[in-house]
């Protein structure tokens, strides 16, 4: 009898070999094909960055903000357009504080010597940090339509029309996609859920490490803008130059006092109404001659005309001066020009409440 066949169980061996390499390779083809399509384009990682800019309330930019003068240091920009934080600008350590196209800087008097140009030294400046008024446009910078969280998504968003395609780098130590245009130079988290890193640009000349702020860290900032606002109270206005428009005669004829009367001539490039401490002061023979007092008188113009202001020297210096010598005298005025009324603090602290 001849002994049994042994086929069929090869080709069985055979069978599942084979059919475990087609499973092997069905693997790999899964795996190379998620490998391939997982992940955001670069496209898409910018879309991301710039709603993740756009929802902020408000962000951070430290590095250099250009301008007819750079600035250097860091500012806190809230949703709204409103800008402030420590800089060094032009040499100097000052808190700038932008808000609703009014500019202040809170300086010490050093600077403020230096920035106010007068014959006399300014009698309102003390030692110490001062808050001061500024022209706006001392500041070449539009916060609300170039570095608030809003205009910054524009940027990010205007980065996918270059045609150079994006460089993977590092920036402050985390991976991260550069892309350049004509103007401007964008750094994003090479991730998913990426988040604006840089933002360089020739207009306006910056170059800033940027960060997001979250709802508890804006909700703080706001809180010490407000605080700030709230000392704009007792601040000046450094650029505004209000002047004589006429002295009167007479009121000084006796020696217990002095009438000195002045029309006074509007700064010309501030609002209105705008008010006004004018200091008038007494010196004996010539402009430089000694002091012989002073008074300080509070006016309000509402208008382009001239104002009257008054008040009245009763100096001891007077006195001894005009019963003993008297003769000649000559009268001078210094201003001091308030940065922010009452009504323009509670302005700037309601438009807060937008933030």
């Amino acid at each position: 009898m001849p002994p049994p066949r042994r086929g069929g169980g090869g080709g069985l061996v055979i069978g599942l070999i084979g059919g475990g390499l087609v499973f092997l390779i069905i693997v790999a083809v899964v795996v190379y094909a998620v490998s391939v399509g997982g992940g955001k384009s670069p496209e898409e990682k910018l879309t991301a960055a710039a709603l993740n800019m756009d929802t902020a309330r408000a962000v951070q930019l430290k590095g250099t903000f250009g301008g007819s003068e750079t600035l250097s240091g860091e500012l806190n920009v809230t949703k709204g357009g409103r800008a402030m934080g420590p800089v060094t600008w032009g040499g100097n350590n000052v808190t700038v504080l932008a808000a609703d196209g009014k500019l202040f800087v809170k300086a010490d008097k050093s600077y403020w010597d230096r920035e106010i140009s007068a014959t006399d030294d300014p009698f309102y400046l003390k030692s110490g940090e001062q808050w001061g008024r500024l022209s706006d446009d001392e500041l070449d910078l539009d916060f609300k339509t170039q570095l608030s969280p809003a205009a910054l998504a524009t940027k990010v968003r205007s980065a996918r029309i270059s045609r150079v395609d994006p460089v993977k780098t590092t920036w402050q130590g985390k991976k991260a996609l550069k892309f350049s245009t004509f103007s401007s130079t964008i750094y994003i988290t090479d991730e998913d859920d990426a988040e604006l890193l840089r933002y360089e640009a020739t207009s306006p000349r910056v170059a800033l490490d940027v960060t997001p702020k979250d709802s508890g860290d804006a909700s703080s900032l706001i809180s010490d803008m407000r605080s700030s606002m709230g000392e704009l109270r007792d601040s000046f206005n450094g650029s505004a130059r209000p002047s004589v428009d006429e002295w009167k005669k007479g009121g000084c004829n006796g020696s217990s006092g002095c009438t000195v009367q002045a029309s006074i001539r509007p700064p010309y490039n501030v609002e209105k109404p705008v008010t006004i401490d004018v200091r008038f002061r007494l010196t004996a023979g010539t402009l430089t001659g000694r002091d012989l007092g002073n008074c300080t008188t509070r006016i309000t113009i509402s208008g382009s005309s001239s104002q009257w202001a008054s008040c009245r020297v009763s100096s001891s210096a007077w006195q001894s001066w005009a019963k003993s010598t008297g003769g000649t005298f000559y009268k001078h005025a210094q201003y001091k020009v308030i940065g922010a009324t009452s009504t323009e603090v509670q302005a700037l602290q309601n438009g807060l409440e937008s933030e």
